[in-house]
């Protein structure tokens, strides 16, 4: 049995505030962070929330099927992982939703959503960039670890 969350003022908050960060022309989706969601709701919406409330909401309207979220754990060149602000696009159920409540901006973003749906959007990494990208890195990776291995055992005692 799935859960519903009622979408109070706070997470209508968050989805136009999202939607406003969003480029029309460019990418689909935004990368805006949690501390720079805040801000904005504070200025814009004269909603102060803290960092714990705001990762609540996100989940909740996750949950309700009205965005989705895409984690980024970039690689740095020194081998360790860094967590970068994640991105975060909207469903067409949740366009719809703002589009119900009178966000006119939303209508364009159900566009390009439909667009996306009919193959005619190239932008956005599809699964063949992703693989690719991934396996460049594990190969980069696991030689670095294979010549560093290889000098250890074949170095003379």
């Amino acid at each position: 049995m799935t859960k519903t969350y009622p979408i109070g003022e706070t997470k209508q908050a968050c989805l136009i505030t999202w939607l406003s960060c969003m480029d029309l022309k460019g990418n689909p989706y935004t990368k805006v962070s949690v501390d720079k969601t805040r801000e904005l709701l504070a200025k814009k919406h004269n909603k102060p929330i803290e960092r714990r409330w705001c990762f609540q909401c996100t989940s909740d309207l996750i949950d309700a099927g009205l965005i989705t979220r895409q984690p980024r754990h970039p690689r740095m060149s020194d081998g360790t992982i860094r967590q970068i602000s994640s991105m975060i696009a909207f469903t067409l159920k949740g366009v719809n939703y703002l589009i119900s409540k009178g966000v006119e901006k939303a209508i364009l973003i159900r566009k390009q959503i439909l667009a996306w749906m009919k193959n005619k959007d190239k932008r956005f990494p599809t699964g063949k960039e992703f693989k690719e990208k991934d396996m460049r890195n594990i190969i980069k990776i696991n030689s670095e670890e294979l010549k560093l291995l290889a000098s250890r055992v074949f170095t003379p005692i």
